[in-house]
């Protein structure tokens, strides 16, 4: 980088969507002013839209098919077998790593998927997913920026497991706060070209909360940290603002595609629990807490209680719910009743015994259980097309019982993926509807269940401001044109690993690309942490 090229600083807010930024206007005049200074454009998250498999995507400059993570587990075969994902299982350079092949150095705090830390000319302090002592690099920077700012540096909110909401929001926008302080401290301690600062309240005060005025606390507390950070690099700075995805209003069905499957002849069920999921794997990351990331209601902690009491009366939960359905509560008892009593209603997939299933919710697609590729796969490869076939041919003509088509599309995992780890998706994908469905992979009997709540959409926001942009910029960029406009930015080549790519008239600088056939990255490192340590944190997101 040239003494002339100027600094670059993102700051990432997860869910950021411009739908909010305009409703909150009067509270985000930072985010505003940059609006208004600068570029904006609708950012198309990649596929699927999750922060497991987004931020990656927007960090390395590739979609999943290229860096390899899906959702937050990483599955080699059966649901059963899979591991939380880390840094290591992002099998790509991220921005940072190609920046400091080219002698820039950065500062790096709170991004998801960046643990275990890596090492890296500058400093990195891992985000989301990471244990709330997980170190940074170098291995001090945590112990150092917690004496800098008098209280120690924490990941994630200290009133996460709160079951009172005024504390849970307290806590929130006190984790804001820190953050803002933590990123001041951060940023002037450290020798930084590049800097990326990440703040992960935005989207879960959406999972959590069903009232504007919550949305809006956050909104101005992380505006505040936009016009503090703003105040604190130079004038010249190139500021990016970006989200993973965004986040609205979700009005539609959660469908349950494993009874789907089921009712035609694809699913095998056991009676015993046989996946570990977001919803059930315990740990002390966040919170315990319902399977859709909100609150137990005092009806929701009623019907616990409940359950556990004709439990000992030997009553399931499974007779519960089919006492319920025969008088019309079912649906009903499924939306209040809490993940443990929920998850006992009915059986469960049998994985290894089923020709076909949805392995996960966020991952948005059906996997087949193939002989030659499953340790116990039942479908011969002569019948695998023709079972895809049948799947998307039954997807693509599934309704909601409004009528309409369940989901936006239904393809091959090849019409979506074209990377060297497409065979590390499933084998058929489909987008719900508008985002405005959800998908479950639980079996209770039904297919549909109403749902009113908040959840994730496919665009999210970019604003661009400072010396290297244009006035130029299409009306949509893809989240991973995000790590290639930073590059280029910065006066350095785009990587052409990336397939992400800097739209014409967008920067006032040149855009060159090369290879870059050598760049660490990862480590060797491997956090010591257990699977059912770390899911539960994944609950205050939404993310079930």
């Amino acid at each position: 980088m040239t003494d002339e090229t100027p600094r670059t600083v993102v700051l990432g807010f997860d869910a950021l969507a411009f739908r909010y930024l305009d409703r909150f206007a009067e509270v985000t005049p930072n985010l505003q002013s940059l609006r208004e200074d600068g570029v904006e454009a609708s950012l198309r998250s990649t596929f699927p839209p999750w922060t497991g498999s987004a931020w990656p995507s927007m960090y390395t400059g590739v979609d999943p098919s290229h860096h390899g993570v899906y959702s937050f587990f990483q599955y080699d075969h059966y649901p059963d077998e899979g591991s939380v994902i880390t840094r290591n299982d992002v099998d790509a350079p991220a921005l940072w790593n190609y920046l400091n092949a080219e002698d820039v150095s950065v500062a790096v705090m709170n991004v998801p998927v960046t643990h275990p830390a890596e090492p890296v000319s500058g400093a990195l302090i891992p985000g989301y997913l990471a244990t709330e002592d997980s170190p940074g690099y170098p291995e001090a920077v945590r112990d150092e920026l917690s004496e800098a700012i008098g209280e120690p540096y924490r990941i994630y909110s200290s009133a996460e497991t709160s079951t009172d909401k005024e504390e849970k929001l307290a806590g929130y926008l006190d984790l804001l706060d820190l953050r803002r302080r933590a990123a001041l401290s951060f940023l002037d301690s450290t020798d930084w070209e590049f800097a990326f600062v990440q703040v992960q309240k935005t989207d879960a005060v959406f999972h959590n909360f069903d009232d504007d005025a919550a949305f809006r606390k956050v909104y101005a507390t992380a505006d505040r940290l936009v016009g503090h950070v703003l105040d604190a690099v130079e004038d010249d700075v190139n500021v990016v603002v970006c989200s993973d995805h965004g986040i609205g209003p979700t009005r539609g069905h959660r469908i349950y595609v494993n009874e789907v499957l089921r009712r035609h002849g694809y699913i095998e069920t056991t009676s015993e629990r046989s996946h570990d999921s977001l919803d059930t794997v315990k740990a002390d990351l966040t919170s315990a807490e319902t399977s859709d990331g909100t609150e137990p209601t005092a009806l929701s902690r009623a019907v616990t209680k409940m359950g556990l009491a004709l439990d000992r009366l030997g009553v399931s939960p499974a007779d519960v719910y089919a006492a319920a359905r025969r008088v019309g509560v079912g649906d009903r008892l499924l939306a209040l009743a809490p993940s443990e009593l929920r998850g006992a209603t009915g059986e469960n997939v049998d994985w290894r015994a089923s020709k076909a299933y949805c392995r996960s919710s966020s991952r948005l697609g059906i996997r087949i259980n193939l002989e030659g590729r499953e340790p116990d796969g039942i479908v011969p490869q002569s019948e695998y097309e023709a079972v895809r076939d049948d799947i998307v041919d039954l997807l693509s003509g599934l309704r909601t019982p409004d009528g309409k088509p369940a989901f936006e599309f239904v393809k091959r995992r090849e019409e979506v993926y074209d990377g060297p780890h497409a065979d590390r998706a499933d084998d058929v994908l489909f987008l719900p509807r508008g985002m405005d469905n959800q998908i479950a992979i639980s079996l209770y009997g039904r297919r549909f269940l109403s749902v009113d709540t908040y959840d994730h959409k496919r665009d999210g926001v970019f604003i661009g401001t400072g010396p290297g942009f244009e006035s130029d910029a299409p009306e949509t960029l893809s989240l991973t044109d995000v790590a290639p406009i930073c590059m280029a930015l910065l006066g350095r080549p785009v990587p052409t690993r990336m397939t992400g790519r800097v739209p014409g008239g967008l920067l006032s600088v040149p855009v060159d690309e090369c290879d870059y056939p050598d760049v660490d990255f990862g480590t060797d490192e491997v956090e010591p942490t257990d699977d059912e340590e770390v899911t539960e944190r994944l609950e205050d997101l939404g993310y079930l």
